[in-house]
């Protein structure tokens, strides 16, 4: 079995596992095609975030926090260590916002990142914590997140470009529905 890897930051790393054995790569002359990179990009309907405090009605004196993924930061692509590997690494760009219901200068951004087939089904997917911590004369800040990076198994059958990785908050069903609401969809 081979594995697609993640690490975030200096936090470890987290194993994504997918289901096939892949072979090992083919002859070097299709060496560029397989190291093709995937594309990276974000779930519109999760790229907001808008928290309330808990309990309460959704109102301006109850707002906690608004954030908005802003882009993938600082991306590109290699080789793994193993032949039959690539590494994707990105920085997911950050803005946010502190409201006049929080309670602390700090704030956790819930991050999904998901590695899908070209047919969108998803092989695997983590949620990441992002911490944000906003200065003693700012409620708002801009940040790029921690690094993060996926190693995947390419094989003659399977290249670098077979895969998309996805990027958006984790939501609830609510937040999401407000979303798409925003959206108008």
């Amino acid at each position: 079995m081979t594995a697609p890897v993640l690490r975030h930051g200096r936090r470890g790393l987290l194993a994504l596992t997918l289901a096939a054995a892949l072979p090992a790569c083919g002859g070097d002359s299709s060496r560029a095609a397989l190291l093709a990179c995937p594309e990276v990009g974000l779930l519109p309907d999760a790229a907001d975030l808008i928290r309330y405090r808990e309990g309460m009605p959704p109102d301006l004196t109850s707002l906690v926090l608004e954030a908005r993924i802003t882009g993938i930061e600082s991306g590109r692509c290699s080789t793994g260590r193993e032949r039959n590997r690539i590494m994707v690494s990105f920085q997911v760009g950050l803005l946010a916002e502190r409201g006049p219901g929080a309670t602390g200068r700090s704030q956790e951004l819930p991050l999904v990142v998901a590695v899908l087939d070209r047919q969108g089904e998803i092989l695997r997917r983590e949620v990441l914590r992002q911490q944000i911590v906003f200065p003693a004369n700012s409620n708002r800040v801009r940040i790029a997140s921690e690094p993060i990076e996926i190693v995947l198994p390419v094989s003659a059958t399977r290249r670098g470009s077979d895969y998309d990785v996805v990027v958006g908050f984790l939501l609830t069903e609510a937040e999401l529905a407000a979303n798409r609401r925003r959206m108008g969809r």
